[in-house]
């Protein structure tokens, strides 16, 4: 049997070890080193300011495509803005994975206008009420009393949302409208929402809408200048797509094991998809995976998926959620990495920091909240349409009503030539390659550095020189990593595919082992199914 190399030319010369990962059809990787995280995202380009009421903030200091280590969110608003959305992913991953090794870029915005919507006040208060303001997972009530003007409860109701610093948004106010304004301009600001209910004082909620919906005291209150999203108003007005290109350039010399993109946009996702696909070459060796996520509706998240369809990009789907995109994707990074400890479930699970096949069915998410209806939540069908088209969905926890939970952590990966293909369903499939591919360079390189290489002994003998190996001797080395692997419970079947490993000198080029290592990783136990059956008594 001839082993054919992808990638890798028979005339190199460079000396090392050069392990391709061909997904498909399994391999897996040792995890000493902490995953790396990278998020990529705007900074706040320009300082926040206004006067009704007060707000001064400064903008992000970060340069675009630096990346800067982040020991917590607090670093993220000192680089790159307060409600940055680099700061506001920090903040996702942090609360998910405290630990996290975790680093930002700023993408330079495209340079166009900041999206915005407006909740207009009307009529003096003639009783006390609360307006309730849920505001990217956070909620902030606001106390009206008797004999409020509109222009009190406006500024009440401003102040109280800039006080959050941390929001994507600020507010302003003029004659009782409230204007709630993104603070990174470009399209993606059209993705987020702010919640805005009437509180009786017996606790009756009466949700503000785009017609004038009227207070427990008489104050009505209307939005508008947004733009209507199933049962959710969000921003609008948001404008110029930004470009990944030149920032993704810029951090090619570094490996960063999980790439986490805040852009939703089928051009962005596919130029960090084309990224990780050359990172990872063989030549390259910088195994990576990204993952991005969308907020759209289910036919056009399948299209967003489907277009992507690499084994290496995972889009997260949220359809209508009360945080932005680039929040989903950070914590479903950090919950893949670090499992869901710090969520208290009683029986939480690991993350791939831990096990690089941990099962990542039902991982729950520390922060991301369910959407505000029961009506925007995916329904069985489309989750299964979702799953079944590359979309890893989030699903309603039933350990932690209300917040979220990854059903199936899966690839964007489920075309082949046009036809549905399912070899790289799992992204632990992704993982556990990598992990293998990068425990045999290291471990072949050490191994074997400054051997040589000699024929294999018809008999299987080791070469009696010192620092002379043979392709028959690093099979038996390479076996002997594979069963390891198994032993720990990340790969199966070592001693079925061994038929498959082989280990041979290179017919062209003198010096050359090639190699085809089989590995198949663990599958996870998803489903189990079985019929309860009445015996009928006699």
């Amino acid at each position: 049997m001839s082993v054919i190399i992808p990638g890798l030319s028979t005339s190199q010369k460079t000396p090392g070890v050069y392990l391709n990962v061909i997904l498909g059809g399994a391999p897996s990787s040792p995890g000493q080193q902490a995953i790396k995280i990278l998020l990529l995202g705007n900074k706040m380009g320009t300082a926040v300011s206004g006067a009704s009421p007060s707000i001064a903030l400064p903008a992000g200091t970060q340069p675009n495509g630096m990346p800067v280590l982040l020991s917590s969110s607090d670093d993220a608003a000192s680089y790159f803005g307060l409600g940055s959305e680099i700061h506001v992913m920090s903040r996702a991953v942090f609360a998910q994975y405290p630990n996290a090794l975790l680093y930002g870029c700023c993408v330079p915005e495209g340079g166009g206008s900041a999206a915005a919507m407006v909740c207009t006040f009307a009529t003096t208060a003639t009783a006390a009420f609360t307006v309730r303001v849920r505001a990217c997972g956070v909620t902030i009530d606001v106390p009206v009393n008797t004999g409020d003007t509109a222009a009190v409860i406006a500024t009440a109701v401003a102040t109280a949302v800039n006080a959050v610093t941390w929001l994507p948004y600020y507010a302003q106010t003029s004659t009782g409208a409230v204007t709630f304004t993104a603070k990174c301009n470009g399209p993606r600001g059209n993705d987020l929402a702010v919640l805005l209910s009437f509180v009786s004082s017996a606790g009756i909620e009466t949700q503000i809408s785009t017609s004038s919906t009227t207070s427990p005291g008489a104050t009505t209150g209307i939005l508008s200048s947004g733009a209507t999203s199933g049962n959710l108003y969000r921003f609008a007005g948001g404008t110029t797509q930004d470009s990944y290109a030149s920032t993704l350039a810029s951090i090619a010399a570094v490996r960063y094991n999980r790439i986490v993109g805040a852009c939703t946009d089928a051009t962005n996702i596919g130029a960090i998809s084309t990224h990780i696909a050359s990172q990872s070459s063989i030549t390259s060796q910088k195994r990576e995976q990204g993952i991005c996520a969308t907020l759209a509706s289910s036919g056009t998240a399948i299209t967003l998926a489907t277009g992507v369809n690499a084994a290496r990009m995972q889009i997260a789907w949220h359809y209508n959620s009360l945080v932005p995109a680039c929040m989903v994707a950070a914590q479903v990074c950090a919950a893949r990495v670090n499992g869901d400890a710090l969520t208290g479930v009683a029986s939480p699970l690991p993350g791939e920091n831990a096990d690089p096949d941990a099962n990542l069915s039902g991982v729950q998410l520390a922060t991301i909240p369910m959407q505000n209806t029961v009506e925007d939540q995916p329904t069985a069908t489309e989750i299964e349409a979702a799953l079944n088209n590359g979309l890893t969905v989030i699903g309603a926890s039933t350990a932690r009503p209300g917040y979220g939970v990854l059903v199936l952590s899966i690839t964007s990966l489920s075309l082949v030539n046009g036809l549905q293909n399912y070899g790289v369903l799992l992204t632990g499939y992704v993982t556990v390659c990598d992990y293998v591919a990068d425990g045999e360079q290291a471990a072949l390189a050490l191994r074997y550095a400054g051997f040589k290489l000699g024929s294999n002994d018809a008999n299987g003998e080791p070469p009696k020189a010192p620092l002379v190996t043979t392709p028959q001797q690093i099979r038996a080395s390479v076996l002997l990593d594979l069963k390891g692997y198994e032993s720990q419970g990340i790969i199966r079947d070592v001693d079925a595919n061994e038929s498959l490993l082989v280990v041979e000198a290179s017919s062209v080029t003198p010096g050359r082992v090639d190699m085809d290592i089989p590995v198949e990783p663990t599958p996870w136990l998803t489903i189990l199914a079985g019929n309860v059956r009445q015996i009928q008594s006699v």
